[in-house]
């Protein structure tokens, strides 16, 4: 018996295992190529051409860098004006911003703070990044670091602490606002800040500091872009940027609306004509006209949540998004085109807040019956993440809405339980409950709705100071301005009449 084993395990390390293994073990002629081509458990190699390999490379290359690419939303990124989905007064209201802080920095003058607003995928950093090129600005922006420890050696004594955010954010400002790199073409910088630092969510009262020294050191263009939020404790521009603050920093407020119907349109149209080319012909297949319609349809304004349905319904080998007819009154005279919407497995995406807010304020019976056409449950359901902000919109304009004093008397007192209801934080699912409440008191109140066209009015944000009444008795350090505002005020002024 031979003693030599086989040899089936190959080296990682060897150089070339494929020379080493062809002459060592030279394949056996059993059967021709025609034969294997034949069997089903076979494979035929073909040897490929040196012009072949190399096209086939490339494009593999291109589809998978394409493919495992995180940052694949950068292929379709808007390159000139025209490609943003932005209303052409908000684009102008940017770029003379920006040219009056052209002006402003020739003049020496503080540099220029400017606040950006809007709801998500509105275009707010697209159009900033976007005129920046055109108008030869450098664009530096502020991620938040990882919080890390300093290490510092002093002989045999070993230091470790964390540096604040507080720092590294005035650091940063400072250092990319008043120094630039020895390699950069761009002579002017616009510095941007989209993420803020986690301190200043839960505690405003160093950002005044940091926009104060900002005003005095700093040299180049500062621009926030906040997006708004429907929580009042994440709502960035409530809590650092309120009018006090705006007014004191001279900055320049600039407000982003949803992107409109005709706009998205034309965004996907200019998507899908990139896909249709030959960089992205093997990864993606055309979408219908059907398929385009209702995922700008469900986007309610968003580009990027267009931009992202439309990328998982276009890639091959991807199931397709399912789309459902929209039903529509029947009694519309005129034929339309029937128009679709994406299958929502969650809540019904193309209720919007205005449409939401008629159903709530004029409400629709089904013939002769006391069943509403549309149940305040699905109303809810839509708005599950904002209960509070949608309530606030429904408490600020159902009065012109009713005709009947008694049924005003019905609904306030459903909008107080809501109110009630909502205030208990350590119960999630009572903000539904609340929400739900709100909508059907309205509804169900409403027996003789006032028709006709009423501006819609956002609610108001009411600032409470203490008043110098409350440093005359020496209470201001006692009574708080709310508890001022809602049971003490009548009070002090009887103290104050009487002394």
């Amino acid at each position: 018996m031979s003693t030599k084993r086989p040899k089936w395990v190959k080296s990682v390390f060897s150089e070339d295992l494929s020379s080493s293994t062809d002459s060592e073990n030279p394949p056996k002629k059993t059967r021709s190529s025609s034969s294997l081509s034949n069997e089903s458990t076979s494979f035929n190699f073909k040897t490929p051409s040196a012009n072949d390999s190399a096209i086939s490379n490339k494009e593999s290359n291109k589809i998978e860098s394409l493919v495992q690419s995180a940052n694949w939303i950068e292929c379709f990124e808007p390159k000139t004006i025209d490609d943003l989905a932005v209303h052409a007064k908000k684009i102008q209201e940017v770029q003379d911003w920006m040219q009056h802080c052209d002006i402003m920095k020739k003049k020496k003058f503080p540099a220029q703070i400017c606040l950006i607003t809007g709801p998500a995928g509105s275009g707010k950093t697209a159009t900033i990044k976007v005129l920046a090129k055109i108008m030869r600005y450098q664009v530096v922006e502020w991620i938040n670091p990882i919080d890390s420890d300093n290490i510092t050696t002093l002989g045999d004594q070993v230091d470790s602490y964390a540096q604040s955010q507080v720092e590294l954010f005035k650091s940063f400002l400072f250092r990319s606002s008043r120094y630039k790199s020895v390699l950069d073409s761009c002579e002017k910088r616009l510095i941007l800040v989209e993420d803020f630092p986690n301190c200043f969510i839960k505690d405003s009262t160093g950002f005044n500091d940091v926009l104060e020294d900002y005003l005095k050191y700093g040299k180049s263009a500062l621009v926030f872009v906040v997006t708004d939020s429907k929580s009042k404790k994440l709502n960035i521009s409530y809590n650092l940027f309120s009018d006090a603050v705006k007014a004191q920093f001279h900055i320049n407020h600039i407000s982003f609306n949803p992107v409109s119907t005709t706009l998205m349109k034309k965004a996907l149209k200019r998507i899908c004509t990139l896909m249709g080319g030959e960089s992205f012909r093997k990864l993606y297949r055309v979408p219908s006209v059907d398929l385009v319609d209702s995922i700008g349809m469900a986007a309610q304004g968003d580009m990027r949540n267009a931009l992202i349905n439309l990328h998982f319904g276009s890639l091959k080998g991807a199931p397709n998004l399912k789309t459902d007819t929209l039903k529509t009154s029947s009694q519309s005279k005129t034929k339309s085109k029937t128009q679709k919407k994406l299958s929502s497995v969650g809540r019904d995406e193309t209720i919007t807040l205005m449409h939401a807010l008629g159903r709530v304020f004029n409400p629709k019976y089904i013939d002769g019956t006391k069943q509403l056409l549309h149940s305040p449950e699905d109303i809810a359901s839509a708005f599950s993440t904002e209960p509070k902000s949608f309530t606030n919109f429904v408490h600020t304009n159902y009065l012109g809405h009713f005709a009947d004093i008694e049924n005003v008397l019905a609904a306030s007192d459903a909008l107080s339980i809501s109110d009630n209801v909502l205030s208990e934080y350590r119960e999630d699912t009572l903000g539904l409950v609340g929400l739900n409440i709100a909508i059907r008191g309205v509804m169900v109140s409403n027996e003789k709705p006032v028709t006709g066209w009423m501006p819609v009015r956002g609610p108001k944000r009411i600032e409470i100071e203490k008043s110098a009444e409350l440093n005359s008795l020496g209470l201001d350090q006692i009574i708080s301005a709310q508890l001022l505002a809602s049971d003490y005020r009548s009070y002090v002024r009887i103290i104050l009449n009487k002394k």
